[in-house]
């Protein structure tokens, strides 16, 4: 709410209360034949100065020049398209930004820069945007450049912030995905099938900031996404519920009977103990088929942990074998070649319990009897999980039940 409030002020300051019809005219051209169309407003049969100033002033292929060309007939000098890159590069984009933009869509060179270019610029900014980021949102999805700032620009970039919660989280996904495209009224029908599923507002927030593009989808594949896991037996409603989609979103059908089939023969389950650990910690599918199949065989070799403790537990299979598992093992190795009593506790055990824990019950308390685990187990070794342990969703999968 506050963000649209802040939306409401700023435009009111800025915007004028009805502008002019904003849309940039659509270039779709059935040009066939010679890359170079020679055309002129005069009799004269020289390709129009267009066709160069698309190439050496904004870097299009010759062929997409000549094929954007016939848009320009009317003009008599660039000093509009002039104008446009300017402005561009006055409220700053890089020259390979605004070449960018103009490649996307040529006929942005023919906008009025006061009248539809300018507003949006003013628009972005009043949510709040630096400058900086208001260059970095036009140039990673330049279609905003052709939108209308009350009808599409602004109800969208509202909504997303108030999904994800900063511009910074916002300015990130875009660089990932064109998280512009999708209208506002098909965001909030999938978002209202999530909530119709059980899914609460604090998790789907949660689970929308990690994957924009399980919201990005059509409706249809939504809906086949959440049969998905209503097959698994997630129940509806239930706090794993959004993790199992954040899953299945990320795993295809084959996928994930590849994943299934290597836990199956390295645990000795059955299918049916495969989809009720799925249902306890749903994040262990983001790990690759081999992957799962190590550090089953990690975990059953090395570390001595039975295939049943592994089925009762599956969140061992979030656990980096390389930056955890193997770290630990070689330091209570260490201490034993030392001599140390480290008590009856089961290895597993200890490559499950936190970091804090671990550090402080292994590596401190005793590093005077054994300093050199300080160099086995390093800083960037306590860190916990590594970026394949999926340690956002596993410290929430943890601690639940079926």
């Amino acid at each position: 709410m506050a963000l649209r409030r802040l939306a409401r002020r700023a435009l009111h300051r800025w915007l004028p209360v009805h502008l002019p019809p904003q849309p940039l005219v659509s270039f779709s051209c059935g040009i066939r034949g010679h890359i170079f169309l020679r055309f002129s407003t005069s009799s004269s049969d020289q390709p129009h100065f267009m066709v160069d100033y698309l190439v050496s002033t904004c870097g299009l292929p010759p062929d997409k020049a000549a094929k954007a060309a016939p848009r320009f007939a009317h003009l008599s000098s660039p000093s509009r398209p002039d104008a446009v890159l300017a402005f561009l590069r006055s409220r700053g984009l890089t020259r390979a930004q605004a070449r960018a933009v103009v490649s996307w869509n040529p006929a942005v060179l023919l906008s009025d820069v006061d009248a539809t270019i300018a507003p949006k610029f003013r628009a972005v900014r009043s949510l709040g945007l630096t400058r900086a980021e208001a260059a970095r949102l036009f140039a990673l999805y330049p279609p905003a450049l052709a939108m209308g700032v009350h009808t599409n620009l602004l109800p969208r970039l509202l909504l997303w912030l108030d999904l994800l919660g900063s511009a910074r989280l916002l300015m990130k996904w875009l660089t990932k995905t064109w998280l512009l495209r999708n209208s506002v009224d098909a965001l909030l029908q999938n978002l209202g099938a999530l909530r119709s599923h059980g899914v609460p507002e604090a998790r789907l927030a949660a689970t929308v900031r990690l994957k924009p593009s399980l919201i990005l989808q059509s409706p249809a594949k939504l809906r086949a996404l959440t049969a998905r896991v209503d097959a698994c037996g997630v129940p509806r409603g239930s706090r794993m519920y959004a993790w199992a989609l954040l899953t299945l979103h990320n795993v295809s059908d084959a996928a994930f009977r590849a994943k299934r089939a290597a836990v199956m023969r390295g645990t000795g389950c059955t299918e049916q103990e495969f989809l009720a650990m799925f249902r306890r910690a749903p994040c262990f599918l983001f790990m690759s088929a081999e992957l799962l199949r190590r550090k089953v065989e990690f975990l059953v070799d090395t570390v001595g942990c039975g295939a049943d403790h592994i089925v009762r537990d599956p969140v061992l299979l979030t656990l980096s074998v390389s930056k955890r598992m193997v770290p630990r093992c070689h330091a209570i190795e260490a201490l034993k070649a030392r001599g140390v009593d480290i008590g009856r506790e089961r290895l597993v055990n200890i490559v499950r319990a936190s970091e804090a824990r671990f550090v402080e019950r292994y590596i401190l308390r005793y590093s005077d009897q054994a300093p050199e685990l300080l160099e086995m187990y390093p800083p960037d070794h306590r860190k916990g999980s590594s970026r394949g342990d999926c340690s956002t969703i596993a410290s929430s999968c943890s601690s639940q039940g079926d």
